[in-house]
């Protein structure tokens, strides 16, 4: 079975992506410890080689179980083009991930989860008790919750030169609620925890559940972050995100509605733009006459001054007036003092 979702895995990966080439490797190491025990004693034999193969633990499949499941899920969520939140609880950080590449790691204080189950009750753990795909529905204290009236529209409110028009700061404790029975409760720690403050920081606030039933819900985690932190990762969450859980080592996650990888659905491909297509060249409505050199400094065209030299006769270009012949006969000039006239007899 690990060696079909092996192949079946690597067919559909597309190469050259770290989480692709990740899961192939975890994948392939998987397949070897399906193997049976006595092939790394037979391969050494056959090589002449006297070092035994290592010994594989329980824990060591468990690990790479664990390590399959998140790396299938995030695949898939990797294929479907959009930003994911993976919580961590056995490394204690948050991820936050677009393409199948880690854009940002937060170390939270603490990470608590209630509702987990001991890992080997019911047999061998399903990838969906190892790390779960659930989707945002939304969040405390979202502005979108309570859009403007009409009214406060016409007073004024929306006018972006006024103050109070500006989103309000984001809150440091918050609650996220999903569309499956899942609430994540975000606490925001000051940093220089001084006192009463800096104790209750640290008191747990498991009543508040983002306004979902208790009794309804299958799945509670708490995240302690830096209050500044907790600012940030609230003005990143949008409606229709989705978080990966993993929870710790030993423990599996209850069947509270998780998604698999093969129902999240991959994200169109964008089109490459096509090629800009040459213009045609406009028509010019005369002809351009070639360069021309330099006039001599006697004011005489080179052209002239060549044909002067060589004794030949300009060329006639077409269209051009003809040049007079020079036989023809100039006129007479009149005389400068009239005839003498002669008086009649």
């Amino acid at each position: 079975m690990v060696q079909a979702r092996a192949r079946e895995c690597h067919v559909r990966s597309r190469p050259g992506t770290p989480l692709v080439t990740a899961a192939v490797g975890a994948l392939s190491l998987a397949a070897l410890l399906a193997a049976p025990a006595d092939s790394g004693l037979s391969s050494a034999a056959g090589t002449g080689g006297s070092r035994p193969a290592p010994q594989l633990t329980r824990a060591d499949l468990a690990a790479l179980r664990r390590r399959i499941a998140l790396l299938e899920s995030e695949l898939a969520l990797a294929r479907s083009r959009k930003p994911y939140l993976v919580v961590d609880a056995e490394s204690r950080r948050l991820r936050q991930v677009l393409f199948g590449v880690t854009l940002r790691e937060i170390a939270a204080r603490d990470i608590d989860i209630d509702g987990l189950r001991r890992a080997g009750e019911g047999g061998v753990p399903g990838p969906l008790s190892l790390a779960g795909i659930v989707t945002l529905k939304e969040k405390d204290k979202d502005p979108r919750l309570s859009p403007l009236t009409p009214e406060q529209i016409e007073q004024g409110a929306a006018d972006e030169n006024v103050a109070d028009a500006l989103p309000p700061e984001a809150p440091a404790d918050y609650g996220l609620t999903f569309q499956q029975p899942v609430v994540v409760r975000i606490e925001g720690i000051p940093e220089k925890k001084t006192g009463m403050p800096g104790i209750l920081s640290w008191w747990p606030r498991g009543w508040s559940r983002g306004g979902a039933d208790r009794e309804e819900i299958a799945l509670s985690l708490t995240v302690h972050l830096d209050e500044t932190t907790a600012r940030e990762v609230y003005r990143s969450l949008l409606p229709g995100e989705r978080l990966i859980v993993v929870p710790p080592p030993g423990l599996l996650l209850p069947d509270a509605g998780q998604e698999t990888p093969r129902s999240v659905r991959q994200g169109r491909p964008v089109k490459p733009p096509a090629p800009p297509q040459g213009l045609p060249p406009a028509g010019v409505p005369f002809r351009i006459p070639p360069p021309v050199a330099e006039t001599p400094a006697d004011g005489a065209s080179p052209a002239a001054a060549g044909d002067e030299q060589t004794g030949a006769a300009a060329p006639v270009s077409d269209g051009a007036p003809a040049p007079p012949p020079d036989d023809a006969a100039s006129p007479t000039p009149p005389p400068d003092d009239p005839p003498a006239q002669t008086p009649p007899p």
